[in-house]
């Protein structure tokens, strides 16, 4: 996630990261690439349901070489290490296709996770149309999360004057990518379930409450940025800038640590029993 929205950012704003965010783009591919390769041993212990599965080279074998999840993950497994290579490649000053090569792998690759969640148990048009919401609804909150440690940094090296004007053409970007994350969000949600009704008593429902809240958290984060610290950016007082800056990136710092709850609550929402 964090690398789609640092790539997504970068062609948004049209500004460039400095070499230590580009260091941190690599260091994201290497971290995407382990965790790829370490995954098929959490879903072997979680498919056949005895945790010392995931220890055992010839199960994880089974599932990845005989189960649909298997075949999905190797493709995808097979993406990010692409993407993780031409990234580490040295970047030619005009490499145009090297960057966009990379951006499309790795989209491809978040993407991919849509084919082996519970929307790839729907079949038909319908089982279509899940996958392509779930899809989705991956692409824009890695968008979303994804752009915010890069954000932060902007506002420790930019000039307030500049950083102001960056926001805003970001705030555009951002409300879409919010409106899409929550839209995508409830038809997901809904697949699921079915129905409210549904949610009466269940425990799921309490899971998908928190991550509600969560979001909209990160929802409030956002717009006390837009309202009250990027006006203050463009005063002539280096006072009021200064402030604006330190709340910036606390507001920063928080709507990422409210993401990266939502993505274990999600998670959670993944593994469990919805209700019907």
């Amino acid at each position: 996630m964090f690398w789609f929205g640092v790539l997504s950012l970068e062609r948004v704003l049209g500004v460039r990261p400095a070499w230590n965010e580009r260091k941190a783009f690599r260091v994201a591919a290497l971290v995407a690439s382990v965790a790829g390769l370490l995954w098929p041993a959490v879903e072997t212990a979680v498919v056949l349901g005895d945790p010392a599965a995931a220890l055992n080279l010839r199960q994880i074998g089974f599932v990845m070489s005989q189960t649909s999840f298997g075949q999905i993950w190797s493709a995808r497994l097979a993406i990010v290490l692409g993407a993780t290579i031409l990234a580490w490649l040295p970047t030619e000053r005009d490499a145009v296709w090297q960057e966009r090569g990379v951006y499309v792998l790795v989209a491809a690759a978040l993407a991919s996770v849509a084919m082996v969640g519970h929307a790839a148990a729907a079949s038909g048009l319908p089982g279509i149309v899940q996958r392509l919401t779930a899809a989705l609804h991956l692409l824009v909150a890695g968008a979303w999360l994804g752009a915010l440690p890069v954000l932060y940094s902007f506002v420790a090296r930019l000039r307030p004057h500049v950083l102001a004007e960056l926001l805003r053409r970001f705030s555009a970007y951002g409300q879409a990518l919010v409106a899409t994350v929550v839209a995508t969000g409830l038809l997901n949600a809904w697949f699921r379930i079915g129905g409210v009704a549904a949610l009466i008593k269940a425990d799921y429902a309490h899971v998908l409450i928190g991550k509600v809240a969560l979001v909209a958290g990160m929802g409030l984060a956002a717009l006390l940025n837009r309202g009250r610290y990027m006006p203050a950016l463009d005063s002539r007082d280096p006072q009021a800038q200064w402030e604006a800056e330190r709340g910036l990136r606390l507001s920063i710092a928080l709507e990422f640590a409210l993401g990266v709850a939502v993505v274990v609550v999600a998670f959670l929402l993944g593994v469990m029993d919805a209700p019907h």
